[in-house]
């Protein structure tokens, strides 16, 4: 690996320089304050690092069909991202928990750690509140004069609520929340995620701050969720149809004059034509707002391949179910950030339509500053 210190007035700039010579694919490896001198301005040091080593020839395998083939490339990416991680996990821990001058940034980065943050992301984000860190702003003087002391940081208090905003504005840098619904909700995602009740949730909730809604399911090979469904909308005095015929369902929902919300069935890998099938139906009908609904305990790898495999259906936000079941939330921060998804809702239980909030930036912050389980954190 090369690396390669840059220099800047600020952090930003001193990124900015790094990503412009050497690529988005450069890691980001420390920064820190440089000492500020007698007539030169102050700044900042950002080390990163980039792999030269030349890409190894791929090994001659038997020709395989596309699915076996698209499979295969995603578990080896998937093994080549854990062994990265690893080791930036084993190589930073030290440098974390023992080099760091305020106990703030050993404490932030392992409260990002036990959370299940990806370590590229938990470092970057150390790194950023150190660098802030270095700056008299951030802190609160313990006693007049105290700036004289030997030991600088013990003459300093950190300011909570400044930390708390640093905080925040990491977050909102890396993953945006979007809790308003288009005209036509789309939600899909793999088998017992949750799509059916979370789709009745979205109904009712609607409903209830006064805009109508209709209910429709392709999922009409699965007579169990169809039932299920039926029951709910019925009970709610939802409006519900199941789509006997998939090319009829542009035009169902044309003549819907009310919120339109579509359950779709889960779809394996093995299924990938059906599921193209019915992404270019829902192609072509207008206002689309398509959810990817994963549950809460999805490991970080797992929900990086189902966020690949549902990549046909062209989602554009991550809707999280069973918080309940769930003590973290590192890996839906650290794949929805990767994958540019927007944050919609949060469900937290069974109850139709009480255990589903907007996903709020709170959810994260409390992963630094706040050891609650996400699911204890009930927003009206």
């Amino acid at each position: 690996m090369r690396i390669k210190s840059f220099f800047a007035k600020t952090v930003d700039e001193a990124i900015a320089q790094a990503r412009e010579q050497l690529g988005d694919d450069a890691m980001l490896l420390n920064t820190r304050r440089m000492p500020q001198k007698v007539g030169q301005p102050g700044g900042y040091e950002v080390v990163f690092g980039i792999d030269d080593a030349p890409p190894q020839a791929a090994p001659k395998v038997a020709p395989a069909t596309g699915q076996e083939d698209f499979s295969g490339e995603l578990a080896r990416l998937n093994a080549q991202m854990n062994e990265i991680r690893s080791l930036i996990v084993r190589s930073s821990k030290n440098q974390m928990t023992i080099g760091r001058s305020v106990p703030e940034l050993a404490e932030a980065h392992s409260r990002l750690m036990a959370a299940e943050v990806d370590p590229v992301f938990a470092k970057d984000i150390v790194d950023r509140l150190e660098a802030a860190m270095a700056t008299d702003a951030f802190f609160d003087r313990i006693a007049p004069g105290s700036e004289k002391t030997a030991n600088r940081w013990k003459a300093l208090r950190t300011n909570p609520e400044r930390l708390e905003a640093f905080v925040k504005a990491e977050m909102e840098r890396r993953v945006r929340v979007e809790s308003r619904l288009g005209a036509v909700v789309v939600l899909v995602g793999p088998t017992g995620a949750g799509k059916t009740t979370t789709v009745v949730k979205l109904a009712a909730r609607s409903a209830k701050a006064g805009k109508p809604a209709r209910l429709f399911t392709v999922d009409t090979a699965r007579p169990s969720g169809y039932l299920l469904l039926q029951s709910l909308a019925t009970g709610l005095g939802i409006p519900f149809a199941a789509v006997p015929s998939l090319p009829q369902l542009p035009k169902l929902v044309a003549d819907a004059k009310e919120l339109v919300l579509i359950d779709t069935p889960g779809y394996a890998g093995d299924d990938r034509k059906g599921a193209e099938t019915t992404a270019e139906l829902l192609s072509k009908c207008p206002g689309l707002d398509v959810h990817l609904v994963v549950p809460g305990y999805m490991r970080a790898s797992d929900l990086r391949q189902c966020i690949a495999r549902y990549e046909i259906f062209c989602p554009t936000k991550l809707l999280v179910t069973k918080l309940d079941e769930t003590q973290v939330l590192g890996p839906v921060f650290s794949e929805s950030a990767r994958a540019g998804l927007s944050l919609s809702f949060l469900t937290h239980g069974p109850v139709i339509p009480d255990d589903i909030r907007a996903a709020s930036l709170e959810d994260f912050v409390a992963l630094v500053l706040d050891r609650r389980k996400p699911a204890e954190q009930h927003v009206a």
